[in-house]
């Protein structure tokens, strides 16, 4: 792992102050002895929160178990894994099967984190193909995730129609020992249940069983795949010299109270799974006590002018295929005087870069003085989708816009760019809209007009998943950001059955996926948040790059 930095001499002063300040407190001592004063006064769940540290280590007496385990998944003839779950739940085994790759002979992965109605059912004819042999992997460290639970229901229920009461044998649940999910488990004959670490948080889950596990049944060596990030903790305990994750972590602190705190992401395609797991460690770690880091991945580039004082990036290289276009990228930043952090990445190390941002991160928080383990505005959202469902079907404020009529939408989305209390610092796009590839493209392709346009960083994501992401910083922050929703309304639908133990939150998909975009919308309102929302209907394809041409022209 090599990390090299650029056009840092304006902060180096400051950063080897932050070094210099780490080993006078030891930092390193206290972080390994779990000592929350590193953060707070008062011990809020920290301590019990920094079982990642040696996670690599706690994991190697389970290895020969997940991988017998696993063999018994390959030999039952099992092709397709679907994971269902959100945030830690998910991302970082979705990561290690974007960047590592299909295994020959083992089940490929299939990740599903959103309850839009077209996205259920699309999951649901591939996993009922006639060539599928699925096993459903329900993921939740608390074992209480509505999203998770309410497909869980679903897809147990449609299993059911297939295999009658046999169906739990095609379940495997991985939670914290003592959940709801893992009780449910047992009453619905799950194959199998896995337990996770209780003091590692979902986002530092990389290295423990929720990240593992389903590596393990994709038929990662987790013994070779753990090496590198073992020797990483190994690196830490000794305490020889700074840590690459000491050094990143106060480059990202320093860079964040110098007013750096728009953390620009290059990666090329095949690391953009990685992307979304720096997201969500750094956002919702971050974005909290009127504070932030904001990590913007840009997968289009974005005109230089565009870019404002507060920017950091962080360019990511794979050793073994150099992209020629983003090097040429890196290249021009460099002339132009812009801080880069230079990552280069040997896909046999990707557990050493998961330790490596964790720390990091962890660093960071200590930096800008909050707790980098809570995420105290997420239940925001959670307690207003639970009203919206309990006073009927949820629908639109009388303030909601429709597409209809492109002159009137462009009028009001000019004033809703350019009119403001004050610049904000960055605009989002909260995109309640089924995820699919041609509509990555389109949404990128919006971000990037949008930023160029009104010359601010411009992220976005899908919804519900932001919701246990970027959506912590989005309400934490202090107000920084300026907010688009985008909800398709799509009439299909699909019902959401009660199970024994397992009672509907609500009666339908569709339901539950408008009363958590709106309450997420009412949410960033009750903040102080500006925020409008666009309903549509038809093809979102057309629609997003039909709005770009709108942003552009007004």
């Amino acid at each position: 792992m090599k990390l090299i930095t650029y056009n840092l001499d304006g902060w180096q002063k400051e950063l080897n102050a932050a070094l210099d300040g780490l080993r006078r407190i030891d930092f390193t001592r206290r972080l390994l002895q779990k000592d929350h004063t590193l953060w707070k006064e008062k011990d809020l769940e920290i301590s019990s929160r920094l079982g990642w540290l040696d996670s690599p280590q706690r994991m190697a007496p389970l290895l020969q178990d997940y991988r017998r385990q696993a063999e018994k998944v390959r030999q039952a003839g099992i092709n397709l894994l679907v994971l269902l779950g959100m945030g830690g739940s998910s991302l970082a085994p979705e990561a290690i099967s974007r960047i590592i790759g299909q295994v020959q002979g083992w089940p490929r992965l299939l990740m599903l984190d959103s309850t839009c109605p077209a996205a259920v059912r699309q999951v649901a004819q591939v996993a009922e193909d006639r060539s599928s042999r699925p096993l459903f992997l329900i993921s939740s460290k608390s074992g209480t995730t509505s999203e998770t639970l309410s497909l869980l229901n679903y897809f147990y229920h449609r299993q059911q129609e297939i295999h009658g009461p046999g169906a739990g044998k095609n379940f495997v649940a991985i939670t914290d020992p003592g959940t709801p999910l893992e009780n449910l488990a047992k009453q619905l004959g799950f194959s199998l249940t896995v337990n996770g670490f209780p003091d590692v948080g979902g986002r530092f889950s990389a290295l423990s069983p929720f990240g593992l596990f389903p590596a393990v049944l994709l038929g990662v060596d987790l013994e070779k795949f753990l090496e590198p990030a073992s020797n990483s903790y190994r690196l830490l305990t000794r305490e020889e010299s700074p840590h690459p994750g000491l050094i990143l972590g106060s480059l990202l602190g320093v860079m964040a109270r110098a007013g750096r705190d728009k953390l620009t992401l290059l990666l090329p395609a095949q690391l953009r799974s990685l992307g979304r797991w720096l997201e969500q460690l750094i956002a919702e770690s971050t974005g909290k006590e009127g504070k932030g880091i904001l990590p913007v991945l840009e997968n289009l580039p974005v005109a230089e002018e565009s870019y404002g004082q507060d920017r950091l990036f962080v360019f990511y290289e794979p050793e073994s295929r150099p992209d020629f276009f983003w090097q040429e990228r890196l290249e021009k930043l460099k002339k132009s005087g812009w801080p880069i952090i230079h990552i280069s990445i040997n896909v046999e190390e990707l557990a050493a870069h998961f330790y490596l941002w964790e720390l990091a991160t962890a660093v960071a928080g200590h930096f800008l003085g909050l707790n980098p383990f809570d995420q105290p505005d997420v239940e925001l959202t959670k307690k207003k989708t639970r009203e919206l469902l309990a006073t009927g079907s949820p629908t639109s404020p009388d303030s909601s816009l429709t597409s209809d009529g492109e002159a009137h939408l462009a009028q009001q989305l000019k004033s809703f760019f350019e009119e403001s209390h004050r610049r904000p610092e960055y605009l989002a796009l909260l995109c309640f809209l089924s995820p699919e590839d041609n509509l990555d493209v389109a949404l990128d392709n919006l971000a990037r007009q949008l930023s160029e346009k009104f010359r601010l960083p411009c992220v976005w994501n899908y919804g519900p998943a932001y919701l246990h992401s970027t959506g912590q910083l989005f309400k934490g922050d202090g107000g920084r950001g300026k907010f688009l929703g985008l909800l398709n309304d799509d009439p299909v639908d699909l019902a959401i059955p009660s199970l024994p133990g397992s009672p509907a939150l609500t009666a339908s998909f569709r339901q539950l996926f408008q009363a958590q975009a709106l309450a997420d919308f009412a949410a960033l309102k009750e903040k102080g948040r500006e925020i409008m929302h666009l309903r549509f209907k038809g093809r979102p394809v057309e629609t997003i790059f039909r709005l770009g041409e709108i942003t552009r022209n007004i």
